[in-house]
């Protein structure tokens, strides 16, 4: 902690506070909270945020592999300087937006009805959770995004460009809010994916829901696809199921009953031609004599 001022606490469990004075050392996970005449500023390295008063933010670092920290900012405005590495190490999160930085001096101010980043140095990527937008900010530009009307983007020189991107749902409530920005959104497009496909099921009937079903998995599955180019080659030679196995039955009997019939008339015949031998010699002996 290189700078403290009254007003300033820090909590672990969200319940207990302890006020900050200049020289502490704040654990990680914590909770700061700045009053209306509160300020603090955080060092670690080259690196430092800086709390104005009525700020509410919570500080988060990962020591697996490459270090990452995470500020989840509820209320209030910070000033962050983050060392530029190679890649994105340094996230913050609002009600409202989700700030990316690799390494970049910039603002980040947060109410109860939206949030605004306004980039000094380097490249802030902004995205809007509820709106589903995206924006890549640089120096002298600025990037807000309110909880209903979604982003806007604002430039000294030029304004940032923004994408579409899929809508997502924040990690922290706006002051006062009950649920969390995005939420309903989401929850919105899932019910009417649903009810979508409901509708679509019923509406063609169980055969052709049926053969729909088995269309898509074949092309999402080998199983159903090896199913299906059975099935058609099979169609191909007997019509359906039933009559290829009605047609190999029906050759099997053919067969068999060509077979057995075969050897009993060869049987007949042989005793025939026995019986007129044996005839013909009893005919010449009675000549002889």
């Amino acid at each position: 902690m290189a700078k403290a001022s009254q007003q300033v606490n820090f909590t672990v469990d969200k319940r207990n506070w302890v006020a900050v004075r200049a020289g502490d050392i704040i654990p990680n996970t914590a909770w700061i909270a700045t009053g209306p005449r509160g300020r603090v500023q955080l060092v670690r390295g080259v690196e430092s945020i800086s709390f104005q008063p009525n700020t509410v933010a919570g500080i988060f670092t990962s020591s697996f592999g490459e270090r990452k920290t995470e500020v989840v900012e509820q209320a209030g405005v910070l000033d962050l300087e983050i060392e530029k590495r190679s890649k994105p190490h340094t996230t913050v999160q609002t009600p409202f937006l989700a700030a990316v930085v690799k390494g970049t001096n910039f603002r980040v101010s947060v109410s109860k009805s939206a949030a605004e980043v306004t980039v000094n140095r380097g490249l802030v990527q902004v995205t809007s959770f509820a709106s589903g937008q995206r924006a890549n900010v640089g120096p002298g530009q600025g990037a807000s995004v309110d909880g209903v009307k979604g982003m806007t983007v604002s430039g000294d020189v030029s304004t940032p460009v923004v994408t579409a991107v899929a809508p997502s749902v924040a990690r922290v409530p706006a002051v006062g809010a009950t649920t969390l920005n995005g939420q309903a959104e989401t929850e919105s497009s899932k019910a009417s994916g649903a009810s979508s496909s409901v509708s679509n099921s019923v509406g063609s009937g169980d055969r052709d829901s049926a053969s729909h079903s088995f269309g898509n998995e074949g092309r999402n599955g080998n199983r159903y696809g090896a199913d299906n180019g059975s099935s058609n080659g099979n169609e191909n030679a007997a019509g359906n199921d039933d009559g290829q196995g009605n047609a190999v039955g029906n050759d099997s009997d053919n067969g068999d009953n060509n077979g057995i019939g075969s050897g009993k008339d060869k049987d007949k015949k042989d005793k025939k031609d026995k019986s007129d031998k044996k005839d013909k010699n009893k005919g010449k002996g009675n000549d002889d004599d």
